[in-house]
């Protein structure tokens, strides 16, 4: 087998431009906030990731929906509280107002809050001074307000219903206080019976009189037309000027206060669509927020597919999206670098096969135009053949490249005793070592079982032997030991050899294609395969090689590793691992 592997000495391989700016632009964003100096430069770098953040994004629009959901129920609630409040004014809503009414201000009194109610307003003489509207102005007199109940006054009427012997019907009224010095216990202060036509018929409530007015008896019973409270509040102004407020109010029924309720709960219920729709504002803006988010990405992805990584670089990613970027322009890098080693493996292949197929169709088109001399046809024709087998090699092991690269190929591993293959392949490459005028030695020791596939192991060490002969000088030995490294350890087969070895700036390419020292890449160089192909197969058997650190005398290590088997029937294919 004519050598393929790789030399000794190659150029150094440089990043390509293409590779070195992706890469300087993730580094220039990823630690570019670093770069400054101090806590206003970390503080810059901060606020930086918090701006670009897709999450704080999307945080704020929650915290958006949030809080207008919140201003919705809220804003329901004034809303319903204050329909209840206008729907059922008292007292307590007019001390609301106590501030301006002590500046005589009545035009607090015209909210909507009484809107439903009458309002009048006395000096101290008797005066009105204000009235709602003119129904007050006729309803309310000052002569009423003895009979009003007052707000803070501790006495009150109650009027109770009573059946007299002769089944008629009369009224109690008796005017109370409460005793404070007796836990606040009802005392009577006096009392009177009416009949039912209102005559006093017996108590001294009202002496002097002998009758009620309908209009007085309301009163005194804190209802106005049946259908309305009554009452009083005394108060000074801030000059010390008396006024007394009569407040005629809505009377508070359970009819009246469910009506109330269901229209509070239908203004509730307006919340529902409200809140639907603030959801859908919600969402709709979340969408925004995560295109938006994704808009720099893509444009940072576009311009690296141009190639323009500065620009790239300045798109501004979010911060949680940086990650799937970095993996996005590693990937792209990796792509870059596996379309350019393809164009180099294409490049290099067709100036391989030129070189021998150029010989042969020169020789051949000097046959045919019959202008080879008798005396040289045999040494054209010989030429013509070791071209030809150069070529064909050279095709041959292409194939068998592009066949173990290929994703479905798998080896036929079987257990061996590897010592045995070592001495196989070491007597096929004996006459090829003798003739390149070097040595070859043996140091296999039996019993290294592992599982191999027999052809690419013996692909394996022939295309290493072949690589220590075919590049070194008459007269280097070379040595190939096995052994296996204790009790269920792996098992180490090294080529080894007094050359010169492997120059220091093509050793971490040795086992990359067509990696070769020849510059002119002659046909009797080599094509750069040998290691590239060595290095695959024992991959496939889920091994590993590599070069070692050579000690004198030796000037090249190759160790290759292979997993050890069980003692068993050897022989037996199994699948890869």
């Amino acid at each position: 087998m004519a050598s393929t592997e790789s030399p000794r000495t190659h150029g150094p391989r440089t990043e390509s431009p293409r590779t070195h700016g992706a890469r300087a632009g993730r580094t220039t964003r990823a630690e570019g906030p670093r770069t400054g100096h101090g806590a206003r430069a970390r503080l810059l770098g901060a606020w930086e990731a918090v701006r670009t953040s897709l999450a704080v994004r999307c945080l704020a629009v929650v915290v958006a929906y949030a809080l207008a959901v919140m201003a919705l129920f809220s804003g329901i609630g004034a809303v319903g509280e204050a329909m209840l409040d206008n729907a059922f004014p008292s007292m307590e809503t007019v001390l609301e107002r106590e501030a301006e009414l002590a500046r005589d201000d009545f035009a607090a009194l015209q909210s909507p809050a009484f809107e439903n109610c009458l309002v009048t307003v006395f000096d101290g003489r008797g005066a009105r001074l204000y009235a709602s509207n003119e129904k007050a102005a006729r309803k309310v007199r000052s002569t009423d307000l003895p009979l009003i109940n007052g707000y803070e006054e501790n006495a009150f009427y109650e009027v109770f219903r009573e059946r007299a012997d002769d089944g008629s019907t009369r009224y109690r009224i008796m005017l109370c206080t409460y005793d404070e010095q007796s836990d606040y216990s009802k005392v009577v202060e006096s009392w009177c019976v009416l009949d039912e036509g209102l005559q006093i018929v017996e108590g001294d409530l009202f002496s002097g009189r002998t009758a009620l007015t309908q209009r007085e008896f309301d009163f005194i019973t804190g209802v106005y037309d049946a259908q309305m409270t009554v009452e009083r509040l005394d108060y000074r102004t801030e000059n010390g000027a008396s006024r007394t407020l009569v407040l005629v109010a809505p009377m508070v029924s359970d009819t009246r206060y469910q009506q109330v309720l269901n229209d509070v709960s239908g203004i509730s219920l307006l919340g529902a669509p409200i809140v639907v729709a603030l959801t859908a504002v919600a969402a709709w803006a979340l969408v925004r927020v995560a295109r938006g988010a994704a808009r720099p990405l893509d444009r940072a992805i576009d311009a690296y597919r141009r190639g323009d990584e500065e620009a790239a670089a300045g798109e501004r990613v979010p911060t949680e999206l940086m990650r799937t970027y970095g993996n996005f322009t590693d990937l792209m890098d990796e792509l870059a670098a596996s379309r350019r080693e393809r164009q180099r493996i294409v490049a290099d292949v067709s100036h391989d096969l030129k070189t021998p197929l150029t010989v042969i169709r020169g020789y051949a088109q000097a046959f045919a135009e019959g202008r080879v001399p008798p005396e040289k046809e045999g040494a054209y024709l010989r030429a013509i053949a070791e071209r030809s087998i150069a070529a064909t090699e050279l095709i041959d092991t292409l194939v068998s490249y592009a066949k173990m690269e290929h994703p479905e190929y798998e080896p036929a591993l079987v257990r061996a005793d590897v010592s045995e293959l070592v001495r196989a392949v070491a007597r096929r490459a004996e006459p090829s070592v003798e003739q390149a005028g070097c040595s070859l030695e043996v140091d296999a020791a039996p019993g290294a079982l592992a599982e191999v596939d027999r052809e690419l192991f013996e692909r394996v060490l022939l295309n290493l032997v072949d690589n220590a002969w075919s590049h070194n000088a008459a007269g280097t030995r070379i040595r190939v030991s096995c052994a296996a490294a204790g009790e269920g350890g792996a098992v180490q087969v090294r080529v080894t050899d007094t050359g010169a070895g492997f120059a220091p700036e093509i050793a971490a390419h040795a086992f990359e294609p067509f990696v070769t020292s020849n510059a002119a890449r002659s046909s009797d160089g080599g094509t750069g395969l040998g290691l590239s192909i060595a290095r695959r197969a024992v991959e496939l058997m889920g091994g590993s090689i590599r070069l070692e650190e050579p000690c004198a005398p030796w000037g090249a290590v190759v160790t290759v590793e292979l997993s050890a088997a069980d003692p068993g029937d050897a022989g037996e294919p199994r699948r890869p691992r």
